[in-house]
């Protein structure tokens, strides 16, 4: 079960925006907003339009996890790291459930899709 996810889910961005931070593919980069952080590889292609930024499938990493320079050399995020939580008071009604454990996500249904980040190379090897 531990190995399903590789422990890694790759962020992908444009060759003439890698180009202009200095990545390459495969790179280990830190992805960042006011929200969160994540470490985790690029995936640079043509297929990514310029000033996009696509981060498939987030699965929620709780382990292989590197540590963020960012954080202190604390663990970087995984799942929803970088996306804010709009509560809706309508589904805050009832006891439903939406509040329970889930982690590194609080709150109701996902209406988060678009964030803006930035993202700059890693330096040197990740450290785990």
């Amino acid at each position: 079960m531990l190995t399903l996810s590789r422990g890694i889910e790759p962020f992908w961005l444009s060759p003439n925006d890698a180009e202009q931070i200095g990545v390459v593919d495969n790179d280990w980069v830190e992805v960042y907003n006011d929200h969160g952080v994540v470490v985790t590889r690029a995936v640079v292609s043509a297929r990514i339009p310029d000033g996009v930024c696509i981060w498939y499938h987030s699965p929620e990493r709780t382990i292989s996890i590197p540590k963020s320079p960012l954080r202190g050399g604390r663990r970087a995020g995984g799942h929803n790291s970088l996306t804010r939580t709009r509560l809706k008071p309508v589904l805050m009604m009832g006891g439903y459930g939406q509040f329970t454990f889930h982690l590194n996500y609080w709150g109701p249904t996902g209406v988060n899709r678009d964030a803006h980040v930035m993202v700059r190379k890693l330096e040197g090897e990740p450290q785990f």
